[in-house]
Order: C-alpha cells, then structure tokens, then sequence
C-alpha cells in the first residue's frame, strides 16, 4: 500500500502497514463500507418524508449538525479499494459482523485484544 502526499508538485510513495492504512482509509479518509443487502431485503423502506423531519426540528428549536461526511466528500481512491476489500471479507472469516468490526477499530485507532 502506498499513501501519496504533494511535495513541491511530485508524489511522493511511502509503504504503510495493515494496521496504518486500515486507519489511514477509515479514520483520515473517513471511506465508507458498501455492504450489500441480505437477499430478503429491498431497498424501499418505510420512511419519513422531509417535511415531517422538518416540522421535528421546528419542534426541538435548533439545527441539527450532520456531521456524518467529510465537507467535499471526496475520498481517496486507495481507501476506496481498502474500504471494498474489507467489505468483501468472505463468510468463512466473519463476513459482514467481521468487515464492520475491522472498520469501527480503524475508525477508533484500536486494536483488538485477542486474549480470551
């Protein structure tokens, strides 16, 4: 894995570890996993339209902060690819529970403690 920075107009390579790129995509990058849908779900859902989301913040009085995505909302195209081969772990490694377990300790800059 490589992270490329701008120094004076060139790229510049620099090797980062499991561990290092795993927090570099999740926690600077903030990328996103795109699990798929379990096979009995669609995607239409019961919802709230936006004027009763709306009328909810008129009732509390104040904005709400989102928060929820970086201002520009680009991410890096090697967290993209770190983001979707974590997402694609297979079901014998732990699958979806294990791709959003690794995910939530990048975003966290955590390590598992494997000791029983």
């Amino acid at each position: 894995m490589s992270f490329h920075g701008r120094v004076s107009g060139t790229r510049i390579k620099r090797a980062l570890g499991v561990q290092a790129a795993l927090e570099w995509a999740f926690r600077v990058e903030q990328a996103q996993l795109e699990l798929p849908l379990p096979p009995d779900v669609t995607e239409e859902g019961f919802g709230f339209g936006l004027e009763y989301v709306l009328l909810q913040r008129a009732v509390l009085g104040c904005k709400i902060d989102g928060g929820q995505h970086k201002i520009g909302g680009y991410t890096h195209e090697d967290a993209e690819v770190i983001a979707a081969t974590v997402a694609g772990i297979p079901d014998s490694l732990g699958g979806k529970r294990m791709a959003i377990r690794v995910a939530e300790l990048a975003r966290a800059g955590l390590t598992p403690d494997w000791m029983p």
